[in-house]
């Protein structure tokens, strides 16, 4: 490409990020100078380049230049509009003459500053969005990250956009966060063929299929979800019945039964046909307390029917009400073959089978299915060694062991377990999921984790240190180019342990810079290390499996009030449905973080045992955590500009340390 004589002129950029982009600059055009200035005079705050080619060259190319800043720049230091220029005016000293540069030309944008959709694409994608996000407005230049995205909802926009015939993956999202510069690799990916027909036969367990069974419970049977709704009135008990078998045959992991043999557990696919029978239950009878007392009751028988070697893991019951009140629909599936994406495609589903009362809509297409993605996972592990060495480091460094309020160390099970539950409020969340991430180019995890390792080094009374957590995800990435699992219903979950060292708690930026900076350092977001431990070669699979587990589960669960917008077919959560697992069987953690944003609020749960743990001791703790929550949330609201991270500039080798002294002599050079 040309090189150019560049000017910035800059309103939003803090003195440290002009002077890195100068060195950006610089580099673009190794035989010019570059010159980056801030000016007011752009309302609102927008980047703009001002370019004058090289003696010779007479076409100034803007979209190879921005590319090319894209490669190298955060997408907050991109500019928004390059202009080219025969030369820059000058002063009579010689400086840049701001005054008279012209004015840039920015695409349309709304009353609000949200730049409009330019393209069919752009506003397909745009729609979307709004929908997913739950947003009224959204820009084309508006980052995903920083509107509360997260990779539960890039998942959901990957399979809306799959349905209007826009080929997209979810990694694409998080390389590509803008709808702009989305929709500029729309359709790139390989097509998926997926079989559409029912698959039968045999399936490889999955890693965290190995992981259940590797926890010996005493009723294995006995661990589920479940799902209650409810269900408009005009929805008759056949199109229950209909719907219920359309899932059946539809989503092929609902099918699968597990069977034990002297060695191991085996999966089979069953073939389809043969629905579970739909349990009807009459309430219509009692009061609105007592029809509340009896889905619980119901829903206890509903939950131990399930028989893990005879397979038909789901179970369902039509709960008739009087004719004053809308029925009920619960849906009982085992962990084995659900996860919480699933049930958002299952969700989903009902609304489309049960949305018309005339006509049940049509499912989507069938994406990439369970027994293919399991055997891919297989076939995937050998590539994943050369991950070993970083989930070695994770597992074998020292870390702080978690306090305990007993010496005694029972093993911790579901009869002796209990809950403290906080929230953060209204504002304060909304704060987390749309201001906090713009300061340091952050996703939530990368908050709520450094509050977490705060905590954790807090309770141990130590200020630095290494703490390790087992961090729970969706586990549907982009492993291999022929898979896509946007729509498929299994269990895709994935744990990986995570060592966060903290040199100094107390420094809120320091810790946030550095938790996010060792979670960037994640490969593939960690679902190499499932493979290895149960998938790879034996020597991996040995060292792993000897390391002592992590003590803390981490598990963010994404925005609940955006997961199910279908008002017609509504998710009840605040009734009991039963106990979802077996008092007997075992827990694998001391304590398991929950978090997930639900009416506007992060709501936080953790379970301990009370056998090790005072219920004071646990509410000290989830009160020191949201203290801590609270303080970086103030800190980066109160931050007048963003700072960079290593990770920011991925094609260069330094550490925190170096890029921190870098841009300070930039800053020195810079005028």
């Amino acid at each position: 490409m040309a090189t150019h004589d560049f000017y910035q002129r800059v309103s939003a950029l803090s003195r440290s990020q002009r002077a890195a982009l100068t060195q950006q600059l610089r580099e673009l055009n190794s035989h010019q100078q570059s010159a980056v200035f801030e000016s007011a005079a752009q309302s609102p705050q927008r980047l703009v380049a001002y370019v004058v080619p090289h003696a010779g060259d007479t076409v100034t190319d803007v979209a190879t230049l921005q590319n090319s800043l894209k490669a190298k720049l955060p997408h907050y230091m991109v500019p928004a509009a390059i202009v080219p220029l025969a030369a820059l005016p000058r002063t009579a000293n010689g400086k840049v003459d701001t005054q008279a540069l012209p004015a840039p030309a920015f695409e349309v944008a709304s009353s609000d500053h949200v730049v409009a959709p330019r393209t069919p694409t752009e506003t397909i994608l745009t729609e979307i969005w709004q929908t997913v996000l739950g947003l009224d407005a959204v820009g084309i230049h508006d980052n995903f990250f920083e509107l509360g995205g997260d990779s539960i909802l890039s998942i959901q926009i990957v399979s809306q956009a799959r349905e209007v015939g826009l080929r997209l993956a979810p990694n694409q999202l998080f390389e590509q966060p803008t709808i702009a510069e989305l929709a500029a690799v729309v359709n790139r990916a390989p097509e998926i063929a997926a079989t559409q027909s029912p698959l039968s036969g045999p399936v490889p367990l999955t890693p965290i299929q190995h992981w259940f069974f590797e926890q010996a419970m005493e009723a294995p049977q006995h661990w589920h979800q479940a799902m209650l709704v409810e269900l408009p009135d005009e929805v008759s008990v056949d199109a229950v019945e209909n719907a219920i078998a359309t899932l059946w045959n539809h989503h092929d992991a609902l099918r699968l039964s597990f069977s034990q043999t002297a060695t191991s557990w085996q999966q089979v696919n069953a073939e389809a046909g043969n629905p579970p029978p739909l349990t009807h239950i009459d309430l219509s009878h009692l009061n609105a307390d007592a029809q509340i007392k009896a889905v619980a009751q119901h829903g206890s028988t509903l939950h131990r029917e399930m028989h893990l070697a005879t397979g038909g893991l789901m179970r369902a019951a039509y709960l008739t009400r009087d004719n004053h009140q809308p029925n009920w629909l619960l849906i009982s599936l085992h962990h084995l073959v659900v996860d919480a994406v699933s049930w958002q495609i299952l969700h989903s589903d009902l609304a489309t089978l049960l949305g018309s009362p005339h006509q049940p809509g049509q499912l989507p297409a069938k994406t990439t299915a369970f027994q293919d993605w399991a055997k891919t996972l297989v076939d995937q592990a050998a590539v994943r060694q050369s991950e070993a060495a970083f989930w070695f480091e994770q597992v074998e460094s020292p870390t702080i062991r978690l306090p305990r309020d007993t010496s005694d160390t029972p093993i911790p099970t579901e009869a002796t377990v209990d809950t403290v539950t906080t929230a953060l409020d209204t504002t304060d969340t909304k704060a987390l999921l749309q201001s906090v991430p713009a300061i340091y180019n952050t996703q939530i995890n990368d908050v709520l984790l450094t509050a977490l390792a705060q905590t954790l080094l807090q309770w141990a009374d130590a200020v630095s240190g290494n703490v390790r957590v087992e961090v729970e995800a969706h586990g549907r990435e982009a492993i291999a180019d022929d898979v896509d699992v946007s729509r498929t219903v299994g269990w895709f979950t994935t744990t990986y342990p995570v060592r966060l060292q903290l040199s100094d708690r107390t420094d809120c930026a320091a810790a946030l810079k550095s938790v996010k900076e060792q979670l960037r350092q994640i490969p593939n977001r960690g679902i190499g290390h499932g493979m290895l431990r149960y998938l790879g070669d034996e020597p991996t699979r040995q060292r792993l499996a000897q390391t002592p587990p992590s003590e803390i589960l981490f598990n963010y669960l994404g925005q609940r009030d955006l997961t199910h917008t279908d008002s017609r077919i509504r998710i009840i959560s605040d009734i009991d449905i039963g106990p979802l697992r077996d008092p007997r069987n075992r827990r694998s953690y001391l304590l398991e973080m929950n978090a997930w944003v639900a009416n506007g609020q992060l709501q936080l749960t953790w379970r301990y045992d009370t056998q090790i743990y005072r219920s004071d001791t646990l509410q000290t703790f989830a009160n020191g955590y949201l203290s801590a929550l609270k303080t970086i949330i103030a800190h980066c609201t109160s931050t007048v500009s963003s700072s960079f991270t290593p990770s920011d500039f991925p094609d260069a080798d330094l550490s925190q340390a170096e890029l921190d002294d870098f841009i300070g002599q930039l800053t020195q050079e810079a005028p």
